[in-house]
């Protein structure tokens, strides 16, 4: 009896956890952690797992107190190291947005240009013409990351240039097909194959910089919260702005695509000096503005 029970102990620790645990927390759990959490904030973290938790929390997104639909989720959850951390998805306001033009070569990432975009372009025709002039090519997918960002790509890819590599796969997992999700729009990250790079970087070029042309047209409020409705049937971005007085969203119009076809691939893009006074945050000057047929006409 004594030999088995000795037996037994030196497997029992064995079998023992050896760092985290991948267990699902029990409600019970959570709120215990929830408290803990809490009591942790206005102390000065002494271990790595209180570091860890102090910085989640001030890496969360801002909630801004903006109408959110009914059927907009408020936090997506994703389990890690044995916990279940619940994500906030807020109604963010879209203000000198970034948009980065990466080279997928299938083992890494290269950023090959990243471009400001004025804050008085709305970040919905921005990605929609991003996706209207790369769908042909890439198929894509939208995910919503711990840093409030939209990631437009190949998921399989994409997995392992994040750093949170479990967090887009359980993200994967919970993103339902029509489902309104309401993401701060932060950064747009644009994927784009290493082969057809030289072919496409101009075309995103050109569309930033027909975004910059239009500014007679009436402009999204920056301040508005920004909702993307995704289908992946027709694999397509739906863009949607929710209106302060009214309570339900509506679809915001993708902007009409000329169908002229320009051969500007030997040629570079020429600079235009902008009529209006500008800051120089809102104009940067690596993006070349092409000046329109009509106005060449009128200086001639």
């Amino acid at each position: 009896m004594g030999l088995f029970s000795k037996f037994k102990k030196k497997k029992d620790k064995e079998e023992l956890p050896s760092g985290r645990s991948e267990s699902i927390l029990t409600p019970e759990a959570q709120a215990d952690q929830a408290k803990v959490s809490k009591e942790l904030q206005g102390a000065a973290p002494d271990s790595p797992e209180e570091q860890k938790q102090q910085k989640f929390q001030e890496l969360s997104p801002r909630i801004y107190p903006f109408f959110c639909p009914p059927n907009t989720p408020p936090c997506m959850r994703f389990e890690t190291g044995g916990r279940n951390i619940d994500i906030p998805v807020p109604c963010a306001p879209f203000f000198r947005s970034k948009i980065f033009f990466v080279e997928d070569t299938g083992s890494s990432f290269r950023i090959v240009q990243k471009t400001e975009i004025p804050e008085n372009i709305s970040i919905p025709m921005l990605l929609g013409l991003s996706v209207h002039n790369l769908e042909q090519n890439v198929k894509f997918q939208v995910r919503v990351t711990d840093f409030g960002c939209i990631l437009i790509g190949n998921p399989n890819h994409v997995s392992s240039f994040l750093l949170s590599k479990r967090l887009w796969k359980e993200l994967a997992k919970k993103f339902d097909d029509n489902l309104l999700l309401s993401v701060p729009v932060r950064h747009a990250i644009v994927f784009i194959p290493q082969k057809r790079a030289k072919e496409l970087l101009p075309k995103m070029n050109e569309a930033c910089v027909k975004l910059i042309q239009e500014a007679e047209k009436p402009r999204i409020h920056p301040l508005a919260p920004v909702l993307f409705y995704f289908n992946r049937e027709k694999e397509q971005l739906l863009p949607c702005v929710v209106q302060k007085s009214s309570t339900t969203p509506t679809i915001v119009p993708k902007p009409e695509q000329t169908t002229e076809k320009e051969d500007n691939s030997g040629e570079p893009l020429q600079e235009v000096i902008p009529k209006e006074k500008e800051d120089a945050a809102s104009n940067p000057p690596h993006l070349r503005i092409v000046p329109k047929p009509e106005e060449e006409k009128k200086e001639d």
